[in-house]
């Protein structure tokens, strides 16, 4: 059995360039001069005898820009909370190419967004768990969905309100398609609902998205109006405020979404009732 030493054990050779003939004129390069191959020395468990490998250097050899590279790139970007990671520029420094090149694999900003954004969406669905039952299921992805388009703000503030047209948005409207249709749903039904459901979920998820992009200081005095703003409002011109002020205070982002999520469970229930108590009236 072979293994690799640890890399400070390991001797990388690297083959001189041959030297040209005396009086012989060396022209100058754009690029510095990069090795064709390395050899490393492999250490054998069965006593054998060490080896010398020579392999060739793949890193001389530059990686074809392609879509997918492109919109990786943007997500990376898009993660760390800048606003630029849509630009060419952005993305060309991340990519070490031009510009320019960015645009010969999208036809514009919108198209190169709905891309990304579809990332987004694919990487939500990945972190639904599998086997779980139709209704923890859709929660995990309602879930999934906010805290993508959250921790990628810019991106996801921008997407919300779009249909990207890609496998990521596909995938996750088949699941909550089927995932309704397992709770017992009429065709019509799964539909309707699918939608409110998209809908919600989108809009809550865009609007957070909107909010972590705003500046610190921005986002402390939104959060303080509850307790300084509401708690000064004059009890007789707004009374219903003046009752429920310390409760509304007390409310946060992860109960709005619980709230959310047992409303449509809510309606789901109800309706799955209807339908069972119509089919049980027809047989009678």
């Amino acid at each position: 059995m072979r293994s690799f030493p640890h890399p400070k054990d390991q001797h990388v050779t690297v083959p001189a360039a041959a030297e040209p003939p005396t009086g012989t004129v060396r022209p100058k390069s754009l690029l510095p001069a990069c090795p064709t191959s390395v050899t490393i020395d492999v250490i054998n468990d069965d006593n054998s005898g060490d080896e010398r490998v020579t392999m060739p250097d793949n890193s001389a050899r530059p990686t074809r820009l392609t879509r997918d590279r492109i919109v990786a790139a943007a997500v990376r970007i898009a993660a760390r909370g800048r606003p630029d990671g849509l630009t060419g520029r952005a993305l060309g420094e991340e990519l070490g190419v031009d510009r320019s090149a960015v645009w010969r694999h999208f036809a514009d900003k919108d198209a190169l967004l709905r891309a990304v954004g579809d990332r987004l969406l694919t990487l939500a669905y990945e972190q639904v768990p599998a086997g779980l039952d139709p209704k923890a299921r859709l929660e995990a992805l309602a879930r999934a969905v906010v805290a993508v388009f959250v921790g990628h703000p810019y991106v996801g503030s921008a997407i919300a309100s779009r249909t990207t047209r890609g496998p990521g948005e596909f995938a996750v409207v088949d699941m909550m398609l089927t995932a309704l249709a397992e709770l017992g749903l009429s065709p019509d039904d799964v539909v309707r609902y699918q939608r409110m459901l998209a809908v919600s979920v989108l809009s809550y998820a865009g609007v957070s998205a909107g909010y972590a992009v705003l500046p610190q200081k921005v986002r402390d005095a939104d959060e303080r109006a509850w307790t300084r703003e509401y708690f000064a409002l004059d009890a007789e011109e707004y009374p219903g405020i003046a009752e429920y002020s310390a409760r509304l205070a007390d409310v946060g982002p992860d109960a709005v979404l619980d709230t959310m999520i047992e409303a449509f469970w809510t309606a789901v229930d109800a309706r799955t009732l209807s339908n069972t108590n119509e089919r049980n009236d027809s047989h009678d």
